[in-house]
């Protein structure tokens, strides 16, 4: 398998353990790098080169990533791109010493049928390829701040069209993580000014702060009120420090962690309301029992202090077709 030959060629530059984040790894400074709201869609491609941080890799920053070699270009180049550089050829040696050596020759000459697409958060932290040590064509991706779907935005349904029409996925799965920030921001209160070009940071997070706003989940209930009633026993003067420095949610926060939770599950309602899934349903009903094979649209939750994937329970597929049960535990809410 691709990931044996993946341990067992960089075990030497390991502290631990490895997994297939060893190979591409950037330095723990860089978990706030995003890749979110771009203006064209993201093929399968190895997205999480500038996502997912290991301390089991050597980083730039460390002595020995620092020592020259044949190869280096420390010198030249800043360290961080060097360790892109790096893990690059040992992606490639990987890939030239694992049991399907051709892999990306088949792919570039055959065309990807991933069966995945993945909507996700553009969090740095969240590496979807390592986190499912999904192989090259196993998911084609697409990511912006806290995991969003949206008709009017072009990007998504441009994505999702491509999916559905042309890749043929089976699944599409919407995953949010706890302690994600665009979340975390939608239960602060509005700046009132964006000085610093915040504010389409704020326009994209306003449906989530409807639905902090509007849910009837308890523990976003509770934290709604207890909220409400701070702002009203404050003086005007503290509460004005509080909206120029607004305390953020814990990563445990229950109702912080509600919130990402509901946050997808309205996503995944969008995205089976969408014009797109609503026309293949649609022809699925004119086709013969035995091509109805229709897309199915999953709500998954991805912990980042532990690595775990969850089921919320909300999938969604073609009228009349059975659910599929998945293997992940599963999160009722």
């Amino acid at each position: 398998m691709l990931l044996a030959a993946v341990r067992a060629l960089l075990k030497p530059r390991c502290q631990s353990r490895l997994t297939l984040a060893c190979l591409i790894a950037p330095h723990p400074s860089r978990l706030c790098s995003s890749n979110s709201n771009s203006n064209s869609p993201k093929s399968s491609t190895w997205r999480q080169l500038n996502r997912i941080p290991t301390p089991a890799c050597i980083h730039p920053d460390t002595p020995e990533a620092q020592t020259p070699t044949e190869t280096s270009t420390s010198t030249i180049f800043p360290p961080e791109i060097e360790a892109l550089y790096r893990g690059n050829q040992r992606f490639r040696d990987a890939i030239a010493a694992s049991a399907t050596p051709d892999v990306l020759k088949d792919l570039a000459s055959q065309g990807q049928r991933p069966p995945f697409l993945l909507l996700d958060c553009s969090d740095s932290r969240v590496g979807e390829q390592v986190i499912f040590s999904a192989e090259p064509g196993t998911l084609f991706t697409t990511g912006n701040v806290a995991n969003q779907f949206h008709e009017h935005d072009l990007n998504s349904k441009a994505v999702l069209a491509y999916a559905v029409d042309v890749l043929k996925v089976k699944h599409v799965i919407v995953m949010g993580h706890y302690g994600c920030g665009g979340v975390a921001a939608a239960t602060l209160p509005v700046p009132e000014s964006e000085v610093n070009n915040l504010g389409p940071v704020q326009d994209w997070i306003a449906p989530i702060r409807g639905i902090y706003d509007t849910s009837e989940r308890p523990e976003i209930v509770r934290h709604r009120e207890t909220h409400k009633i701070k702002v009203e026993l404050e003086s005007k003067e503290q509460w004005a420090k509080e909206v120029a420095a607004p305390p953020q949610p814990h990563l445990h926060d229950p109702a912080f962690r509600a919130l990402v939770e509901e946050n997808v599950k309205a996503n995944v309602q969008r995205i089976a309301r969408s014009a797109v899934i609503s026309n293949h349903y649609a022809d699925l009903a004119t086709r013969p029992e035995h091509e109805r094979e229709g897309v199915f649209i999953h709500g998954w939750v991805y912990d980042i202090e532990t690595g775990e994937v969850a089921d919320l329970g909300v999938t969604v597929g073609p009228p009349g077709q059975k659910l599929p049960v998945t293997p992940f535990p599963t999160h009722h809410t």
